[in-house]
């Protein structure tokens, strides 16, 4: 079988690759150009080198500024928190890497997420949680059934993080050890200093119990749950309890207040319902774990019904929920209230 692979220039897409040639499938290395910044695109076409195998790179920096700067910026703008790696895999990685694939007469696409592909509910191609640590589902539940049908995660079944090095390290692959980035891909430093320097910050006041208490920093500097750089004298911890764009004011409140039972969220991807309410499982942010929840469904949104409160649901992040360890639905948190 032909497979792309994307190559992204770390050891998680190239020992991808390496697994698929071992198996002896004809691997096609694809990378895209998405951000100024090349240094990964160096680095795929020396893993590409390395394994023996067909190289390309494709220039998708106009869709990407499209698809996902811009997303990124008015949804701080609009006082909410973005998703941009979510967004990006659905509209712009997964959608132009499948159209290369394509282009190159692939039968498959390959990527090194550490995910899998479950037929498990009505036989159909769903995103599942992977056993590794490391589980991507979360990043990648807005793809639709279309897209994960041509997909291949050869890293899915892996245990851990650290079985993929020691794949890479047997093979000599130099990177095998390189640590993995936590940033936001499209940007050097720190990308409140790149929101502050690109938009015109919004000014206002910290507000607490309906007083005053000082200037803040500008509402691109905060989100919804956040503690730290508050630099409040308090009898006790204050949180960022909600963001108003219009005014600039943000309001705080004590950890407790943030607690929410009840989270409504936009439908963007519906994959499987069993029934219009049913019980199942969600994360509101990739490091949260699954909470049990009720799902309510209806045409534009969905409410979840956790059955213990849940820390700050963040409007603007990702809802993404889960039935068996399968991803059947996703979308953006709007409101959240006990």
């Amino acid at each position: 079988m032909k497979v792309a692979v994307a190559l992204s220039g770390g050891v998680d897409s190239a020992t991808a690759a390496f697994l698929l040639k071992k198996e002896g499938h004809e691997v096609v290395g694809i990378t895209l150009k998405l951000y100024d910044d090349e240094s990964y695109i160096k680095q795929a076409e020396k893993i590409a080198e390395f394994l023996g195998i067909e190289w390309h790179c494709f220039d998708y920096s106009l869709e990407f500024k499209k698809g996902v700067i811009d997303y990124f910026f008015n949804t701080y703008l609009n006082g909410k928190t973005p998703n941009p790696c979510v967004v990006c895999n659905r509209y712009v990685k997964f959608n132009y890497l499948l159209e290369v694939a394509d282009k190159l007469n692939c039968d498959k696409l390959a990527t090194g997420h550490y995910a899998r592909i479950s037929r498990k509910l009505l036989n159909k191609p769903l995103i599942a949680k992977s056993p590794s640590e490391k589980d991507q589902s979360y990043f990648l539940c807005f793809l639709n059934e279309s897209q994960i049908k041509k997909l291949m995660f050869p890293l899915g079944e892996l245990n851990s993080k650290e079985t993929t090095r020691q794949i890479a390290e047997k093979i000599n692959l130099s990177l095998a050890q390189k640590k993995d980035s936590f940033d936001v891909c499209f940007v050097r430093g720190n990308y409140r200093d790149l929101l502050k320097n690109r938009l015109k910050e919004k000014e206002g006041y910290f507000i607490l119990s309906g007083k005053k208490i000082k200037k803040h920093e500008g509402i691109f500097s905060y989100t919804v749950g956040q503690r730290k750089g508050l630099r409040i004298a308090y009898k006790e911890a204050l949180y960022v309890k909600s963001i108003h764009p219009k005014t600039g004011n943000i309001y705080l409140s004590t950890k407790k207040e943030l607690y929410k039972r009840t989270v409504r969220a936009s439908v963007e991807n519906l994959l499987y319902a069993p029934s219009e309410k049913f019980k199942a499982k969600a994360k509101l942010r990739s490091k949260m774990d699954k909470a049990f929840c009720t799902i309510t469904l209806d045409k534009k949104s969905f409410l979840m019904e956790f059955d213990h409160p849940v820390f700050a649901p963040t409007p603007g992040q990702v809802a993404c929920v889960y039935l068996e360890d399968v991803v059947i639905l996703a979308g953006f948190i709007e409101e959240a209230f006990d």
